[in-house]
C-alpha cells in the first residue's frame, strides 16, 4: 500500500475509532441531568437482574449514590482517551484510557443475558459493537496508529 493512502488510512481509522466516545462524552455532558437519571435507573435494573447474587445487589447499591463522580471519571475518559486516538499523541495510553472505560461499560450497559427476545437481540448486538471497538482500541495499543510520513495532516499537533 502506498505510504500516502496509509497514512490516510490511519488517520480516517482513528477519526472513526475516536469519533464515538466524543460525541457520546459531549452528549452526556449536554444531557447531564438525564444520563444521570439514566445511569441510576441501569443500577437499579442491577439490583433487579441480580436476584440471585446479594453480593451484586450491594455493590450496585453503594455505588448508586456516587453517579455523579462516575459520570466525571467516564466523560474524562472517553474525552482524554479520545482525543490523545484521534491526533495520535500518545495513542496507546488513549486506547488504554477508553478500554479501560468500555469495558464496565460494556458489561453494565447491555447485559442481554438478562433479556428476553427483541431486547436481547439489541442488547446482544450493542454487546458484541463494543467487543469489536475493544479490538480495535487494542490493535492501536498494541501496534500505535501513527502515521509516520510528513503527509499526516496531525503531525505538527505531535509532542515527540
Amino acid at each position: 500500500m502506498k505510504k500516502s493512502i496509509r497514512n490516510s488510512a490511519i488517520v480516517l481509522a482513528r477519526f472513526f475509532l475516536s469519533a464515538i466516545f466524543l460525541t457520546a462524552a459531549v452528549n452526556k455532558i449536554l444531557n447531564w441531568q438525564e444520563t444521570e437519571r439514566m445511569l441510576m435507573n441501569v443500577f437499579s435494573d442491577w439490583q433487579s437482574y441480580a436476584w440471585f447474587s446479594e453480593s451484586t445487589q450491594e455493590f450496585f447499591g453503594f455505588i448508586t449514590p456516587w453517579t455523579a463522580l462516575i459520570l466525571i471519571v467516564a466523560i474524562l475518559l472517553e474525552l482524554v482517551g479520545g482525543f490523545l486516538v484521534l491526533l495520535g499523541i500518545k495513542e496507546e495510553l488513549g486506547a488504554g484510557l477508553l478500554i479501560l472505560f468500555l469495558i464496565p461499560v460494556t458489561i453494565v450497559m447491555h447485559p442481554f443475558w438478562f433479556f428476553d427476545t427483541a431486547a436481547r437481540e439489541l442488547q446482544t448486538i450493542m454487546f458484541l459493537k463494543n467487543l469489536a471497538i475493544l479490538g480495535g482500541l487494542i490493535l492501536v495499543c498494541l501496534n500505535g496508529a501513527k502515521a509516520k510520513s510528513s503527509s499526516d495532516p496531525f503531525a505538527s499537533m505531535r509532542i515527540s
